[in-house]
């Protein structure tokens, strides 16, 4: 299709330009336009050098359709190739089921022999357990003498097992003893991990609110970042268009000085042509007398030459009617041209019903290959039929012996209770005969099930092969129509080829003539021309030479100054660059340190959980050996408060918005609440030695509290300084200050004893 419908649009370019070829050629005849034909004689030799490669390109495309053609008959081939493969699978399938038709009669003999070895073998088992009940009965007297025996050591034994309850019942005393010991401690350790269950919880939440903060600085961050990549982008473009603007005014400049210099040279032509004119003048006047001797010999070459122009008018009636002879060729081959081009195009639309024939011998084809996987899969499933077959045989074979052997334990039963109860072992035996035939009749039915599945199966495997011979056949019909659409299509291209070199030819004789007629008028008119008008000519050349230097001069200030300015542009765009390119570099560093400082966090808390587990565990053997109530506060509380203390200010650092900074204040205020009233409870008797502690730790984190305040409000003032040189607002700072009072007296209130 692509390619049809590039030929049609190379057709219709072609006929406008010999259209327009021919419209242009009807204004030819005309005076002085000598240049105007030459550059139209130039425009249809282009005309003909376009058709000429539009020519190639048809014959590359076709081609290119050869090629196609190729890919579809091997695709044909893998097709017939993969039809074949179908058909040996289904022949090796045909002799899997045959192996298995005869191996399911081999099964059912083997399984008759052993029907009748069974029943045998169960004769031979009735006269056995006849001879095992004597043996019983003799044995049971032996049994009488072993039975008084085992009463009196079971009488033993019950002694001691009373012996032994007793022993237990003061083990059990003992052990629960222990399990209240046990149980009291398991309440210290309860309340001990769940004091930590709930410092770790407040941490968490902590570190999620801080993590959830950090994420949100990022993601504005990452959308910062792409803005200024999607203004590094715009910039860029600009700066291309910018280039190319600037490299277009430069080759215009170029040109324009180009065409100063031709100008100057054809002023200084013309200035050498009215000195040469000026000498012709004198020379006039002096050979004047001498033409006055002439003008009668002129007058008569006059009458000679009005004579001569009227045989010429003649000829160029002549010449006119063998122009319009040559349109009508012209138009006569324009007609030829669109009934090949009606031609090429009935041959696409048919190019287009052999391609939607393909695609849909390629989805019988897949279709076919479907139902080939369908039948493929259907006699796996015969085949996995056939195992559970086999194996609910291997099943009702083992059900068969089992009830042997509990005919059997029947049997021997009935033997020792009573010989007479033979009959009602014969009528089990019968039982499991009838169970026997119940499942041979089973065994019969599914096979006539799988005789009749393979049957379907069967046939539809020959309706498979029907519809690829069907297949076959279709692309055999479909290749020899693309082979005469292909030699159609051919000849229509040579045929319009032929119609196109007859018409370049009609065209160059044409031309020749018109070449001929524009000497000859050419030749009249010069022969007719005068002296005053060349030089009037010369002085008119003169002054537009002049004023062309001039608009030339004034253009190519124009242009100087519209680079100027554009390199100015240039520069500030270079310039923006540079300072999106310095922003994203900050940027970027600023969700290094963010991403630093959530690992630092995270680290931060998997080492507290180390120290507390630690912590726990000592109060837990302390309380255990000494049995006293602590008397110092645990080191992991002071580590808590300082990372607690040390982690605020870094927070402060990461928050741009002041909202944000008070939302944070009331959100840990609760959580350091919660965390002295944790001390509190287990902290109730400080020593005098760890008192100094808190207050030293207080002064160092106001001490950071001051210098990460300043550098935060330093950093806040030097990034607006940046972004638009505004400093912070008075409402701000009295916001972080009553914040950091806040911060002082909270730590103030924990390390003060209670």
């Amino acid at each position: 299709m692509r390619w049809a419908d590039q030929v049609d649009r190379d057709f219709n370019l072609s006929l406008r330009r010999i259209l327009s070829g021919n419209s242009s050629t009807h204004n030819v005849v005309s005076q002085n336009q000598k240049k105007q034909r030459a550059s139209k004689d130039s425009e249809l030799q282009v005309q003909l050098d376009s058709l000429q490669e539009d020519l190639k390109r048809a014959k590359e495309k076709i081609a290119l359709v050869e090629q196609e053609k190729t890919q579809s008959l091997e695709e044909l081939k893998d097709v017939k190739r993969l039809a074949d493969e179908a058909n040996e699978k289904l022949n090796e399938a045909l002799a899997a089921q045959k192996r298995a038709e005869d191996s399911s009669e081999i099964q059912k003999f083997r399984a008759i022999e052993l029907e009748q070895a069974g029943i045998e073998a169960s004769q031979l088992r009735e006269e056995r357990w006849q001879k095992e009940l004597e043996s019983v009965r003799s044995q049971q007297s032996i049994d009488i003498a072993a039975l008084i025996s085992s009463t009196e050591e079971l009488q033993r034994i019950k002694q001691e097992l009373a012996m032994n309850i007793d022993a237990k019942n003061v083990a059990l005393s003992h052990a629960d003893d222990a399990m209240k010991i046990a149980e009291i401690h398991a309440e210290k350790v309860e309340v001990l991990s769940s004091e930590v269950s709930r410092l770790k919880t407040l941490l968490e939440e902590k570190v999620e609110s801080n993590a959830s903060e950090v994420s949100e600085v990022v993601l504005s961050l990452n959308s910062e970042i792409d803005s200024l990549k999607e203004e590094l982008q715009r910039l860029k473009s600009r700066k291309r268009e910018l280039t190319g603007e600037l490299n277009e005014a430069k080759r215009v400049e170029s040109e324009l000085g180009n065409a100063v210099n031709e100008w100057k040279r054809k002023a200084e032509l013309l200035e050498t042509r009215a000195d040469e004119l000026s000498q012709s003048e004198r020379s006039a006047l002096e050979s004047q007398a001498l033409k006055k001797k002439q003008l009668e010999e002129t007058s008569e070459a006059l009458q000679d030459a009005e004579a001569e122009i009227a045989s010429l008018k003649e000829k160029v009636g002549s010449l006119e009617v063998a122009i319009e002879h040559h349109r009508a060729d012209l138009e006569e081959s324009d007609r030829r041209l669109e009934s090949s081009k009606q031609q090429v195009l009935e041959i696409t639309r048919t190019i287009e019903v052999l391609e939607s024939e393909i695609q849909h011998l390629q989805e019988e084809k897949m279709q076919a290959e479907n139902n080939e996987k369908i039948a493929a899969s259907n006699v796996q499933s015969l085949l996995e039929e056939k195992g559970k077959f086999l194996s609910d045989l291997d099943a009702s074979r083992d059900e068969v012996e089992k009830n042997k052997t509990a005919m059997e334990g029947l049997a021997s039963a009935l033997h020792e209770r009573n010989k007479g109860k033979s009959s009602y072992h014969s009528s089990r035996a019968e039982e499991c005969r009838v169970h026997i035939e119940e499942l041979n009749s089973v065994l019969n039915d599914t096979k006539e099930n799988y005789e009749t599945r393979l049957e379907e199966a069967k046939d539809e495997i020959n309706n498979l092969k029907n519809e690829i011979e069907r297949s076959e056949l279709e692309t055999e019909n479909l290749e020899t129509k693309w082979n005469e659409n292909e030699r159609n299509f051919l000849s229509a291209i040579k045929a319009s080829e032929d119609e196109i070199v007859s018409t370049k030819r009609a065209r160059d004789e044409a031309m020749n003539s018109l070449k001929l007629v524009e000497a000859e008028v050419q030749a009249a008119k010069e022969d007719g021309a005068e002296l005053l008008n060349k030089l009037k000519q010369a002085e008119f050349e003169a002054g537009s030479a002049k004023e062309a230097t001039e608009e030339a001069r004034s253009e190519s200030l124009r242009l100087k100054e519209r680079l100027l300015d554009k390199e100015n542009e240039l520069q500030n765009i270079i310039q923006e660059n540079d300072e999106l390119r310095s922003r994203e570099s900050a940027a970027l560093e600023k969700v290094k340190e963010l991403t630093e400082l959530l690992n630092e966090k995270s680290t931060k808390k998997v080492e507290e959980n180390v120290e507390e587990s630690r912590n726990g565990e000592k109060e837990y053997h302390l309380e255990e050996n000494v049995g006293e109530t602590d008397t110092s506060k645990p080191e992991y509380e002071h580590v808590k408060e300082h990372e607690e203390v040390s982690a605020l200010p870094k927070e402060e650092n990461g928050v741009e918005e002041d909202k944000k900074v008070d939302e944070e204040e009331e959100e840990e205020e609760p959580i350091e609440v919660k965390s002295w009233e944790n001390g509190k409870m287990v902290d109730k008797g400080l020593s005098p030695d760890r008192e100094a502690e808190p207050e030293s730790l207080e002064e160092e984190v106001d001490s950071k509290l001051d210098g990460d305040s300043f550098d935060h409000m330093h950093g806040l003032s030097s990034d607006t300084a940046d972004n638009g040189g505004s400093s912070p607002s008075k409402q701000q700072q009295k916001k972080k200050n009553q914040m950091l009072r806040k911060l002082g007296s909270l730590l103030k209130k924990k390390s003060s004893p209670k």
